[in-house]
């Protein structure tokens, strides 16, 4: 399969993890494509596989969990196929990630600097000179002020908000094709989370970046994303440009989600209460519990794909 006109295109995905409990299933048949330029974001309650999506893409899937069926295609190269070592080339180089906790991605007994300069000797090969000059460089490009300065800082002497900056200068250093952001504004106040979904879009159209932003936060995707998937028990149950999604939701769980969106003067409904719109009394009466066994996802509009249950 070319995917000329995606820089990441996952076909049908599944990654599972073979416990002594049992298998459990945290990525299912997951299809999702990304250009350049474009910001897809995957949306979904905590645990239903939005982050194992994301890992699995680096394969970085801990123990005892595994891929075990599927593509992912960057370019034209499948990332399944690749050799450990033709993929260490491509993991933090041409596909980035920016973690959850920055306070845990940094290392605590090392400067800030000094964590830079590692990232820029170990992908680019730089001296010890031209990294501490890059450093500087980044720094100031993610807005942190006194850049020279904060170098020789440890995370512990920043704020939230420059810890995250720290790391998205980290993910820049090597002007990656595909930026992975999970949960970039976790833990931040609204304007600095403002600050830094600003940097990161500012950053997507001056580099050209693919970027797949992991988010609960519905008010941060709404303002941030071109195409949005929801994601419900390692499913993408809908998928649709960020416009049609928020005013025409069609699964249950995803108008379930939005109306947990606070309201002034407006009681929002439960998942338990849904009300049944036209095209789910044609498929569906019920949204199906977890662990259903569900059909393929379906089009039911330009670029809307809903997933109906069985």
């Amino acid at each position: 399969m070319s995917s000329d006109q995606h820089t990441l295109h996952i076909h049908q995905l599944s990654t599972f993890f073979f416990t002594t409990q049992g298998i459990v299933k945290a990525v299912r048949d997951v299809s999702l494509s990304l250009a350049a330029g474009q910001t897809l974001a995957l949306v979904g309650e905590s645990g239903c596989g939005k982050s194992m999506t994301a890992l699995s893409v680096l394969r970085l899937v801990p123990q005892p969990g595994r891929i075990v069926t599927g593509q992912i295609y960057f370019g034209d190269v499948d990332l399944l196929q690749l050799s450990n070592e033709e993929m260490r080339r491509v993991r933090g180089n041409r596909i980035a990630m920016i973690f959850q906790d920055p306070m845990t991605a940094l290392n605590p007994v090392f400067n800030i600097g000094s964590q830079l300069e590692e990232v820029l000797k170990l992908h680019l090969g730089l001296d010890r000179k031209a990294a501490q000059q890059k450093s500087v460089d980044l720094l100031h490009q993610v807005g942190i002020p006194s850049p020279a300065q904060r170098c020789h800082d440890y995370p512990h002497q920043l704020s939230g908000g420059m810890r995250q900056r720290v790391m998205i200068a980290m993910a820049l250093a090597c002007n990656p094709e595909v930026l992975i952001a999970d949960e970039p504004t976790t833990a931040l106040d609204v304007t600095i989370q403002a600050q830094i979904m600003a940097l990161l879009d500012e950053q997507r159209q001056q580099r050209r970046m693919a970027n797949l932003l992991i988010s609960h936060d519905l008010g941060v995707v709404a303002q941030n994303a071109d195409i949005v998937a929801i994601m419900y028990d390692g499913l993408i149950v809908e998928q649709a440009p960020v416009t049609t999604l928020f005013n025409a939701p069609r699964h249950p769980y995803t108008q379930g989600l939005l109306n947990c969106i606070p309201h002034l003067g407006q009681r929002h409904k439960s998942l338990s209460n849904m009300p049944q719109g036209s095209f789910w009394q044609n498929c569906s009466q019920d949204f199906a519990p977890r662990g259903a066994e569900c059909a393929p996802l379906c089009t039911i509009g330009e670029n809307h794909l809903v997933r109906m249950w069985e």
